[in-house]
C-alpha cells in the first residue's frame, strides 16, 4: 500500500468527523444549489483529428459539459461541497462521462484561513479552479497551448490558504498535496488511441494577488506519477547500430538489441508557472499566462513551455478579443522524437510501426502556434454566447493531433470555428 493512502483516509475520517461534530452542534444547515454548463460546436478544416474529437466533420464532443454543485455552510467554520460534472470521458474516445469533480470539506476558523480536504482543483492556472464553467471567463476556450500542461486538474487532499487583506487587493497563499487518479492519453497513428492509468502524487505552492484593475499568479508545482498497475516506465531508447549508418532504436525489450530499455518506476514533472491579468485602459484588459514544465528522471515524456497573450475590449455586453499562443517541446525531446521518425522512415513493417509509435506516444512531442480572434456576448447576467475563429501553425509536431494512418501531420496548419452557449445557475 502507497505511504500516502493512510495519510488520506486519515485526512477524510478527520474531516468526517468535524462536519458530523459541526452539523449536531448547528441548529440549521445552509444549503445552496447550482448548476452550469457550455454547449459547444466546433469544426476544423482538416481531415484529421485535432484535440481528440475536432476534424472538418464537426463535433459536440470538445466543449460541451454540464455541471452541477450543491454547497452546504454548517456554521461560520464549516462548510462542504459537492460537485458533479457530465462531459466526454478522459477515458475513452467516445463516451460521456459522470465524475465527481469536487467532494472536500472546509473549515475557517477566521478570515484569513482555510483548510480544505478532499477532492479540489488544483490552484495552477488563473481559470483552474473555474475551468468547466465558461460563464466566468469570456474566452470561447482557453488555451490548450497553457493548459494542457497541467500534470492533473485536480487532486484529492489537503490545501491550506492563508489570506492578507492589502487595501483594494488580497494577497493569498496556497499550499497543497494529495494523489490524482488518471488515464493519459496516447495515439499511435499505426495502432490507434490507448489509455494509461497512473497514480500522480502533488505536492505545491501558489502566491495569487486580487485587485479590481490586477490579478496576479505565481506557482511552483511538483508531480510524482506512476503506472497504476505498477510497471516500469521507459526513460530513453537505445541505438542498436547494424552498421554503414544503418540502425534502429530498441523500443522494447522484446526487440533484438544488447542494451536493455532503462527504465524508472516514477517520472517526474516540475511546473512553473506565472499568470497576469491587468486593466491597462478603461475596459481594455491584457491576460496572459506562461507555464513550464521540466521533466526529471527520464528524457521522454513532458519537457515544454507553453504561454498565451490576449487583449480584450469590453464594450457593455459585448466583449471581442484577439489572443496569441504558442507550445514548444524543449530539451532532447524534440531531438528524440525526430530520431525515431527518421528511424521509422515510410515503413510499414513491425519495426518500423515500432520505431513511429514511441516516436508518437512516447514523447509528447508540442511545436505549434496559434492565433484566434473571437467575442462573448452576455445574452443575460447568467449567460453568454462565444464565437471564436483560431489558425494554428504546426511545425515539427503537435501531440494534440491524431495523425492518421500512414501519414504525419507536420509543417501543416489547422483552422478551428467554435460557437458555445454559456450558462450559469
Amino acid at each position: 500500500m502507497n505511504a500516502a493512502t493512510p495519510v488520506r483516509a486519515a485526512l477524510t475520517r478527520l474531516a468526517c468527523a468535524g462536519l458530523l461534530s459541526a452539523a449536531g452542534s448547528a441548529q440549521a444547515v445552509d444549503w445552496t444549489l447550482s448548476g452550469f454548463g457550455t454547449l459547444g460546436y466546433a469544426v476544423s478544416d482538416q481531415d484529421w483529428a485535432y484535440q481528440r474529437h475536432l476534424d472538418d466533420d464537426g463535433t459536440w464532443w470538445r466543449d460541451t459539459r454540464l455541471g452541477a454543485q450543491l454547497d452546504a455552510r454548517l456554521n461560520p467554520a464549516w462548510s462542504a461541497t459537492l460537485q458533479l460534472t457530465l462531459s466526454p470521458s478522459t477515458r475513452h474516445d467516445r463516451q460521456w462521462a459522470a465524475e465527481v469533480a469536487w467532494a472536500f470539506a472546509a473549515w475557517r476558523p477566521d478570515n484569513d484561513w482555510q483548510l480544505r480536504a478532499g477532492k479540489q482543483r488544483i490552484p495552477m492556472f488563473l481559470n483552474s479552479e473555474n475551468l468547466d464553467v465558461g460563464q466566468t471567463y469570456a474566452l470561447a476556450r482557453l488555451p490548450a497551448e497553457v493548459y494542457a500542461l497541467s500534470p492533473s486538474n485536480d487532486f484529492t487532499g489537503l490545501s491550506v490558504t492563508r489570506t492578507w487583506q492589502r487595501g483594494a487587493g488580497e494577497l493569498s497563499a496556497d499550499v497543497y498535496g494529495g494523489r490524482a487518479q488518471l488515464s493519459v492519453r496516447r495515439h499511435a497513428s499505426d495502432i490507434g488511441s490507448s489509455y494509461l492509468a497512473t497514480n500522480t502524487d502533488l505536492v505545491g505552492a501558489v502566491l495569487t494577488w486580487r485587485a479590481p484593475a490586477l490579478t496576479w499568479r505565481l506557482g511552483f508545482h511538483n508531480a510524482r506519477t506512476q503506472a497504476a498497475d505498477g510497471q516500469a516506465l521507459p526513460t530513453s531508447f537505445p541505438f542498436v547500430d547494424l552498421g554503414g549508418g544503418m540502425g534502429y532504436y530498441r523500443v522494447s525489450d522484446e526487440l533484438p538489441g544488447a542494451v536493455p530499455v532503462p527504465t524508472t518506476r516514477t517520472v517526474i514533472n516540475q511546473v512553473l508557472n506565472l499568470a497576469v491579468d491587468a486593466e491597462v485602459a478603461p475596459n481594455w484588459r491584457v491576460v496572459g499566462e506562461f507555464a513550464r514544465v521540466f521533466q526529471r528522471r527520464t528524457s521522454l515524456g513532458t519537457d515544454s513551455a507553453g504561454a498565451y497573450v490576449a487583449l480584450l475590449h469590453e464594450m457593455g455586453a459585448f466583449t471581442p478579443y484577439v489572443l496569441v499562443a504558442r507550445q514548444q517541446s524543449m530539451g532532447g525531446a524534440r531531438m528524440i522524437a525526430k530520431r525515431l521518425y527518421q528511424a521509422a522512415g515510410d515503413g510499414t513493417d513491425q519495426l518500423s510501426v515500432a520505431q513511429r509509435a514511441a516516436a508518437e506516444t512516447g514523447v509528447q512531442l508540442y511545436d505549434q502556434t496559434s492565433v484566434g480572434v473571437g467575442a462573448a456576448w452576455a445574452v443575460g447576467a447568467r449567460s453568454q454566447l462565444k464565437a471564436e475563429w483560431m489558425h494554428t501553425r504546426i511545425g515539427e509536431g503537435s501531440y494534440l493531433i491524431d495523425s492518421p494512418r500512414g501519414q504525419r501531420v507536420h509543417d501543416d496548419s489547422v483552422q478551428v470555428w467554435s460557437l458555445n452557449y454559456n450558462f450559469a445557475f
